[in-house]
């Protein structure tokens, strides 16, 4: 048999080797029920289905003196909506509270006070993330292309599709950890070693057939999730709103973006995170050879990664945004926030970068587990 052509036999023989493994592919069933009842509640959960028929009433309007002023006729001095046939209001209130400040007096709300208080918390994030002037002036220019005044849209559909893609980061965690921990444990757990390493394939050809087994398994899991939650949100609840632009939701954001436009970037950032994370568990299930000890790495590394950028100041700013790249934190609609830029020759934003580092940490994962598994051999021979 040609040599050339056994990787193939082998991707095919590793990845039922993982389809066969009953913990991971119960794992999946579950999450994939979850994510018709996360569907269904994302929406249902967050709002009255009557309030939001009501809700729908004042969208596509302009966020001017107008409308402002029809606000705080609805509203006490606070902004809690007097009447409840007044409820068509409250999402909007609640993105004038976002900006102005909660429990602030609407006495002197009007189109200018409101800009003017987000453009200044904007200017306190600039000057909290250490920009350069360079990064300043960047996104000034940014600013100058949004459409103002804002055109409003309620968010009920859009806090749905922006926040619930954010759990499929502990969804992915809770697969990976599942499917890869026993990839390359199961065969020094199992003392099948020695017979592999003897075979013609059993060094190079098996390795990289577990790694782009573990990999694409891991990718069609987290496709397969995700478009099944959209196809749901779409089916049930429709998609209206979702060409807004992210400041109705997100209102300090500068990035000239649609709600669809972040959903397809946290759908493509997600994607690209899965194949790094598993280029780490693959490593550690290597390292390890241990299929308990490989969750635990794995779990406790990712919650470490997601707590320790809010213990890093932003003046270690290298180590800060690195920390802020990585899966654990950047997934997730609050990316928009994140000021500080990468420059490549340009600058590039940070959902920009992201994807070009993780394909190169998923490289130096996958090399360095070759070298481990490579070293074991020797080791065991």
């Amino acid at each position: 048999m040609n040599r050339k052509k056994n990787l193939g036999i082998l991707y095919r023989y590793e990845l039922i080797k993982i389809l066969k493994n009953k913990v991971a592919i119960l794992t999946f069933l579950i999450l994939f029920a979850y994510t018709f009842i996360q569907g269904e509640f994302e929406i249902r959960g967050n709002v009255d289905l009557s309030e939001w028929e009501m809700y729908k009433t004042l969208n596509d309007r302009v966020i001017d003196n107008t409308l402002l002023s029809e606000l705080v006729s609805v509203s006490d001095g606070s902004g809690h909506i007097i009447n409840d046939n007044n409820k068509a209001y409250e999402d909007l209130g609640y993105l004038v509270q976002d900006i102005t400040g909660y429990g602030v007096s609407y006495d002197d709300l009007d189109e200018s006070t409101l800009y003017a208080a987000r453009e200044k918390t904007i200017a306190e994030a600039h000057e909290l993330a250490h920009l350069t002037k360079e990064e300043e002036l960047f996104w000034q220019e940014r600013e100058n292309t949004l459409g103002k005044p804002f055109v409003y849209h309620d968010t009920v559909i859009t806090s749905g599709v922006l926040e619930g893609i954010s759990n499929y980061m502990i969804m992915l965690l809770i697969i990976i950890a599942t499917g890869l921990s026993s990839v390359f444990a199961m065969e020094t757990q199992r003392k099948t070693d020695p017979m592999i390493r003897a075979s013609l394939n059993g060094c190079k050809e098996l390795y990289f057939a577990k790694v782009l087994a573990g990999m694409s398994y891991i990718i069609v899991c987290t496709l397969t999730l995700l478009s099944t939650y959209y196809l749901y949100i779409g089916i049930r609840w429709g998609l209206d709103g979702i060409s807004s632009p992210i400041q109705i939701y997100r209102p300090y954001s500068q990035m000239n973006l649609s709600v669809v436009q972040l959903s397809g970037i946290l759908i493509m950032l997600t994607l690209s995170g899965s194949a790094l994370i598993s280029s780490f568990a693959l490593f550690i299930s290597n390292t390890t050879r241990n299929s308990l000890a490989s969750m635990a790495v794995i779990i406790g590394t990712h919650l470490a990664l997601f707590a320790l950028p809010t213990m890093i100041p932003y003046s270690l700013r290298t180590l800060s945004q690195f920390l802020s790249l990585l899966p654990a934190t950047l997934v997730s609609s609050r990316l928009v926030y994140e000021f500080r830029l990468v420059r490549l020759g340009r600058f590039l934003y940070c959902y920009q970068a992201a994807p070009m580092l993780y394909l190169i940490l998923t490289a130096i994962f996958t090399i360095a587990g070759y070298s481990v598994y490579k070293r074991h051999e020797i080791r065991s021979n």
